[in-house]
């Protein structure tokens, strides 16, 4: 049974999306039948849906049992925004995912049904049934002054540009349009230097400059829609993972995408991973900088200009899985 308090589950989810708003009215009804009240959230830009969700949880917080991101994970990133503002003034709600996007690289992850809207709403159920669990959440401060929290990982070098090109088809699933702008991006795959720093679960503190073609901070295990970069990333021990690629021709690079595949790169010479609770990147390379290219992207969004402060923030957000 559900326990007695709140019973409101907000469903935030993207109208225009065929595919969210099916999945929206399929996990209302798994929810309306567990006893709960669903209350589908949406709006048709995302400053008016962060908007929209903000004003609901100022007015409701208090009868709400939880709110659930309804797609990818872009929608994850924008929910979470909304959660963690509410959490910094006292009010801790759990988070629930129905994946229904085109990159589900978060519920991927968790292990979580991205094909059967039904299981997906019934682990929200079981989560608000039993104990709570928790995820850690990475704090990334911008060059701009803007502050963002993200769930799956936060990619800074080529990985960034990727994503960049890939953010600009948004008519193709996920998967492929990374590996798409990947192929595009490949072509000109060159390296940076990177004024690099991180601190080590232990305190230890580590400072480098780097030649550095992909550099990702990530609390999950995998980037693009399904590329796994950290095959034994944990979202719960506190700590994320920086995965460094120097150097590379294109040539060696190719030459390295099957073990990308196989998950078994972290064995080549070129790639290094480096467990960190917080760090610091800047571009160092005299290079003239691309604003709309040279940034930090966190859950596939864009974050803003480095240099970037990261830190994790261990067991910040209750889950429903």
């Amino acid at each position: 049974m559900i326990p007695s308090g709140p019973r409101e589950v907000l469903l935030v989810h993207r109208p225009h999306s065929a595919a969210a708003r099916d999945a929206c009215h399929r996990a209302a009804g798994i929810l309306r039948a567990g006893g709960l009240h669903p209350v589908p959230i949406s709006a048709d830009t995302a400053p008016e849906l962060t908007h929209t969700l903000a004003v609901h949880l100022r007015s409701r917080a208090l009868r709400t049992a939880a709110v659930v991101a309804v797609g990818g994970d872009g929608m994850v990133h924008l929910v979470l925004q909304a959660l963690h503002a509410l959490a910094e003034q006292g009010v801790a709600l759990p988070f629930g995912l129905v994946p229904a996007g085109s990159g589900n690289d978060l519920a991927r992850h968790a292990g979580l049904p991205t094909r059967d809207v039904e299981r997906a709403a019934g682990r929200v159920l079981r989560g608000l049934e039993s104990a709570p669990h928790t995820m850690d959440l990475l704090a990334v401060r911008c060059a701009d002054g803007t502050e963002h929290v993200c769930a799956t990982a936060v990619c800074l070098g080529l990985d960034a540009r990727i994503n960049a090109r890939a953010n600009r088809w948004s008519r193709i699933r996920s998967s492929a349009k990374y590996a798409v702008a990947l192929a595009l991006d490949v072509v000109s795959l060159r390296a940076r230097r990177y004024d690099l720093s991180w601190t080590a679960p232990d305190g230890t503190g580590h400072a480098t400059e780097r030649m550095l073609t992909f550099l990702t901070l990530a609390n999950t295990s995998s980037v693009g829609g399904g590329f796994t970069i950290v095959p034994r990333a944990s979202a719960t021990d506190g700590a994320a993972d920086l995965f460094m690629v120097s150097d590379v021709g294109i040539g060696r690079f190719l030459r390295c995408v099957p073990q990308l595949w196989l998950r078994t790169h972290e064995a080549l010479p070129e790639v290094r991973v480096a467990p960190a609770v917080s760090a610091t990147v800047a571009l160092d390379d005299g290079a003239a900088s691309d604003p709309a290219r040279d940034a930090a992207y966190g859950d596939g969004e864009r974050l803003g200009p480095l240099p970037v402060s990261l830190t994790v923030l261990p067991a910040a957000l209750r889950v429903l899985f």
